[in-house]
């Protein structure tokens, strides 16, 4: 009988200290959602892709697209990112020559995958060098390849918070052929330059 009254004592203390556990697990977790505050694309944000040919060089420019993260600001220092994404409509992206946007479009694939697309998986922010090391899952043309680059940002009075960032890679690591022109005459080199410039306001 003591025994028995014995085990259901230790179940109780088990049962309400496992009750415990996953109340503070809540707590801890509420906490840490209420830091983080959703942030979302305004207005003078792009995503510029530039290159070489055996001519000139060459530039498409987009201002239209989404991209939206989760930040933790305080005091008004960044502390910390927990998520960021963009998509950016392929045909967005415009140049000055038409002929080099409709050649752009075909290579990029845009009639089977209409976006360029980047998930975070991982960012490590230095408040005292106003830097973010970001990693994250770029795709592009049906390919995803995980990138690393180096951010700048600013803090700004309106509390929006502003990154600018850029990334060189070969477009035969996303499986494109790179664009030509006039029979061949014009050759686009294999290295671009991804540029970008995010404003983001809660």
């Amino acid at each position: 009988m003591e025994n028995l009254i014995k085990n259901k004592n230790s179940k109780s203390h088990f049962l309400g200290f496992s009750t415990l556990l996953t109340l503070l697990g809540m707590v801890f977790f509420l906490q840490i959602a209420r830091s983080q505050t959703s942030y979302k694309l305004v207005t003078t944000s792009y995503i510029k892709v530039s290159g070489t040919s055996n001519l000139h060089d060459w530039d498409m420019k987009a201002e239209s697209f989404t991209c939206e993260g989760n930040f933790i600001v305080k005091g008004g220092v960044l502390k910390d990112i927990s998520s960021l994404s963009f998509a950016l409509p392929v045909t967005n992206l415009k140049s000055k020559e038409s002929l080099l946007d409709k050649r752009a479009y075909k290579s990029l694939k845009s009639q089977e995958f209409s976006k360029i697309v980047f998930k975070l998986t991982n960012a490590k922010v230095n408040s005292a060098q106003k830097t973010i090391a970001i990693s994250g899952n770029l795709s592009i043309a049906g390919v995803t390849n995980l990138i690393n680059l180096q951010s700048t940002y600013s803090v700004n009075a309106d509390e929006s918070i502003t990154c600018k960032s850029s990334k060189t890679f070969k477009m035969s690591d996303y499986k494109i052929k790179a664009p030509s022109f006039m029979l061949g005459a014009l050759r686009t080199g294999d290295p671009v330059t991804i540029e970008i410039l995010l404003k983001l306001k809660n």
